[in-house]
C-alpha cells in the first residue's frame, strides 16, 4: 500500500470512530504549549478532525493550565492525545488527572494515547481514580496500549490511530522544501532513547533532533518573551485574567502552532530518507511521502504504531542493526 492510500485509510477510520462520540459542544484541554513539534502535529490533526463536527469549541487550555471553573454538564471534555499516559512523562499525565477532577459527570474523551507504566502501584491508583468517572473513554493508538488498557482499566477503551494522520497534504505543502541528498538520523535526546550508539549504512547522514528542541528562532524567542509579559499581567491584574488568557490562547493557536508545524515540515521534507527514534517524525515522513526506517523508543511506541497501522506500507521499514 502506498503512503497516500494508508493516510486516507487511517484518517477515514479516525472519523468513523471519533466523530459519532463528539455529539455536543466541547472543550479541548491539555494543548502542547511548548516546543515539541510532534505534539503540535497531534494538535493539528485534532483541529482538522474537529472541523467536521457540527458543534462549538467552548474553551481550550495548555497542558499544565487546566481551568478550575466548572464546564457545563452537557459539554464534552476532549483531552489532547500523545505519549504521556502513564508514568514515563508523569508530570504531563498528572496534570490531566488533576485537571479533570471537576468533571466526573461530563463525557470525557482521552484522545489517542500510548499507555505505559513502570510502577504497577501507580497504575492501579490511576485505574481506580478513572473508574470514578461516569462516561470516560480512553482512546489508544496501538495494539499494545489497547491490550494493556483493556486489562488494567475499567473505562471504555478504543483503538484509534494517532490524530496526526488527519492532517491534510495540502496544509503541509505550504512549508515543504525541496529534498536534498542528505539522510536524516533523528536521534531523540531524552530518556526514551534506547541507545546512543546508532549507526546506519548511509552516506551524507545528519544526526539531529527536532530543530525546535535543538535551538530557538528569533521569532520563538520573541514569542516566549510576549507570553511572559502576558502571564505577568495576569498576576498583576487578576480581574483582567480571562482577557489575558484568551489573548495567550490565541497566540498559541495562531503563532506558536504554525511556527512548530512549519519548522517540522521544512525540516523533514529537506531529507531524501529518514531514520527516526521519534514517532511523529515517522508519521510526518509518511504524510510527506518519505522513505522512513523506525528505531524503537524505550517502551515500544514506534514499533507499536508500525505493527498496528503501518506494516503494509511499502516505504516504511524497521531498521535492523
Amino acid at each position: 500500500m502506498t503512503q497516500q492510500e494508508k493516510v486516507r485509510q487511517l484518517s477515514s477510520l479516525i472519523e468513523e470512530q471519533l466523530l459519532p462520540l463528539i455529539d455536543h459542544d466541547y472543550v479541548l484541554y491539555g494543548l502542547p504549549y511548548y516546543s515539541n513539534i510532534g505534539d503540535t502535529l497531534i494538535w493539528e490533526g485534532e483541529l482538522e478532525l474537529l472541523k467536521k463536527v457540527p458543534f462549538k469549541c467552548k474553551g481550550v487550555c495548555g497542558w499544565n493550565e487546566y481551568p478550575t471553573e466548572k464546564v457545563a454538564g452537557d459539554n464534552i471534555i476532549l483531552v489532547q492525545g500523545g505519549g504521556y499516559f502513564g508514568d514515563v512523562w508523569r508530570n504531563g499525565w498528572q496534570f490531566v488527572l488533576d485537571g479533570i477532577r471537576h468533571y466526573k459527570n461530563n463525557k470525557i474523551i482521552i484522545l489517542p494515547m500510548s499507555v505505559f507504566y513502570n510502577d504497577q502501584s501507580l497504575r492501579t491508583a490511576d485505574a481506580e481514580y478513572l473508574a470514578e468517572f461516569r462516561d470516560l473513554t480512553i482512546c489508544v493508538r496501538d495494539n499494545n496500549s489497547f491490550e494493556y488498557a483493556k486489562k488494567y482499566f475499567r473505562n471504555k477503551v478504543m483503538l484509534v490511530p494517532d490524530l496526526a494522520f488527519c492532517i491534510k497534504k495540502s496544509y503541509l505543502d505550504r512549508w515543504r522544501v525541496p529534498s536534498t541528498e542528505k539522510v536524516l538520523l533523528l536521534k531523540r535526546c531524552d530518556k526514551e532513547l534506547v541507545s546512543d550508539d546508532i549507526e546506519i549504512p548511509e552516506a551524507n547522514v545528519e544526526v539531529r533532533d527536532w530543530p525546535t528542541i535543538e535551538s530557538k528562532t528569533n521569532a520563538e524567542i520573541r514569542f516566549a518573551k510576549s507570553i511572559k509579559i502576558i502571564k505577568k499581567a495576569q498576576r498583576k491584574l487578576p480581574l483582567m485574567s480571562p482577557i489575558f488568557k484568551k489573548v495567550e490562547d490565541e497566540m498559541y493557536y495562531r503563532l506558536h502552532r504554525k511556527e512548530m508545524t512549519s519548522r517540522g515540515v521544512s525540516f523533514v521534507s529537506s531529507y531524501s530518507k529518514v531514520y527516526t527514534t521519534r514517532l511523529h517524525v515517522l508519521i510526518l515522513s509518511v504524510l510527506l511521502g518519505k522513505e522512513v526506517y523506525i528505531i524503537d523508543n524505550s517502551y515500544g511506541k514506534l514499533s507499536g504504531c508500525y505493527e498496528t497501522w503501518l506494516k503494509d506500507v511499502e516505504c516504511v521499514h524497521v531498521f535492523e542493526k
